[in-house]
């Protein structure tokens, strides 16, 4: 296990069985996918994650173009739109959880990196790649991207 710090997590990663698992994967979700708000995603991808967003997963042993699920949740006032997004890494987290229980129901506090970028940690396997379930942290993004295709949105809930 690789230990280090990542703003105020302390992570330990096994970099070796989190990669192996990125490398068998194909392509992320997005690309299985193909609806118009992740081929939106498809198009912004490369130029929303920050350098040190992308520094930690190439840390933790995960390819930033292999999410385990990805979807836009709304369009926010100033005309981005509000994407959440799963990866995953085999290993463990010290510090804040972001899944927390409020009023006997689940909500998610995660930390800004940018303006338009937020992560948090978790203990959890939804959706994942890797066929031990066992010992994952899951990693919860959101981000503000927008929209860029001439597609039009999919349909509001």
């Amino acid at each position: 296990m690789t230990v280090f710090t990542f703003k105020d997590w302390v992570l330990s990663v096994d970099h070796e069985s989190t990669k192996f698992t990125y490398t068998a994967v194909e392509n992320g979700s997005a690309e299985d996918c193909n609806c118009n708000d992740c081929l939106n995603y498809i198009q912004n991808r490369n130029n929303i994650f920050p350098e040190q967003v992308k520094n930690l997963f190439n840390q933790l042993g995960i390819d930033y173009h292999k999410e385990s699920e990805v979807w836009r949740m709304y369009k926010e006032n100033d005309g981005t739109h509000r994407y959440s997004l799963i990866f995953h890494f085999k290993g463990s987290f010290e510090g804040t959880d972001c899944l927390a229980l409020l009023n006997e129901s689940q909500t998610i506090k995660l930390n800004p990196i940018t303006d338009f970028f937020k992560i948090g940690f978790t203990n959890g396997n939804d959706l994942t790649y890797f066929k031990d379930k066992n010992d994952l942290v899951q990693i919860e993004i959101e981000i503000n991207i927008p929209w860029v295709i001439e597609n039009t949105l999919e349909s509001e809930w």
